[in-house]
């Protein structure tokens, strides 16, 4: 059952569409959105730079850069020094990052595990499904990564197995069956949903990452001008038919660029944007 209402606005191509969305009688415009093909086709990767650049020069390590279509940016950093968050798998081959450092084998201890496990791995599949993943050990991880594409840090869970998880109570599919929130107690430290990061209970502009249900490795990547709480991306999120989504980096430097011939030329978002660490980049295979 919808939550809320999309309309299409003019402007809107195949793979680019712009969108207004109307939940709880208020209407927020100007939602961009770039839907990549079938896994076949087009799908995403990680760009990774351990000190701040423009979006325009983050590419995958994995792909060339006249293959990469679209691109917003990423996961959390801090503004001041060259610190970004979360974990970052670019497939074999490439180092992978845990909070900003790089390795070539997974750690046998990280505080990932346990003190920094409330930030959600988006994790691209190489069958063409998705998952939200928050590894708890190192054998979590080393047992997922074959079968992982690549894995994108993210700062809040959205939609999880097509369950809107700002609406109900949701567990993980870790060991532990962690509570990922709890909208009766969303205070609670133990959850999975960190309330204290990327202010989800306030109105910023956002930048959102999902697959799309039912249809194998096609990648909705979204980034709105209409300020919203992370709780009206979620429910949007679930009503663009997301079995998994995500919340990356909101605010300022919230953006996206589509290469000409996609269904726009350049930045599509009105917010300047600013340097970053990380990138999601859609990209032909």
């Amino acid at each position: 059952m919808a939550n809320g209402t999309l309309k299409i606005l003019p402007d809107s191509q195949k793979t680019y569409c712009k969108y207004a969305y109307t939940y709880g009688g208020t209407t927020y415009s100007d939602i961009h959105t770039f839907t990549t093909g079938g896994r076949t086709s087009q799908s995403i990767a990680p760009a990774i730079s351990t000190s701040k650049v423009s979006l325009s020069e983050l590419n995958p390590a994995s792909v060339s850069a006249n293959k990469v279509i679209a691109k917003t940016n990423a996961c959390m950093y801090e503004y001041d020094i060259n610190q970004f968050y979360g974990f970052f798998y670019q497939g074999a081959g490439y180092p992978m990052y845990f909070n900003q450092y790089a390795y070539d084998a997974v750690p046998d201890n990280h505080p990932m595990y346990t003190t920094h496990n409330y930030w959600p791995s988006f994790c691209v599949k190489k069958d063409g499904t998705s998952a939200i993943r928050w590894f708890e050990s190192a054998q979590d991880l080393r047992t997922a990564l074959p079968y992982c594409k690549c894995v994108i840090a993210a700062v809040h869970p959205l939609v999880f197995n097509g369950k809107c998880v700002l609406n109900e109570r949701v567990t993980d599919n870790e060991p532990s069956k962690s509570l990922i929130y709890d909208p009766q107690n969303p205070n609670n430290e133990n959850l999975r949903f960190k309330i204290t990061a990327g202010a989800p209970m306030g109105k910023r502009k956002r930048t959102l990452l999902g697959h799309l249900k039912g249809v194998s490795g096609q990648y909705i990547m979204v980034c709105t001008d209409s300020a919203m709480t992370i709780k009206v991306a979620a429910n949007m999120m679930q009503d663009m038919n997301c079995d998994y989504a995500v919340a990356l980096d909101g605010g300022t430097p919230s953006q996206m660029r589509i290469k000409s011939g996609y269904g726009a030329n350049g930045k599509v978002t009105a917010n300047p944007g600013a340097p970053l660490h990380t990138a999601v980049c859609a990209h032909l295979v």
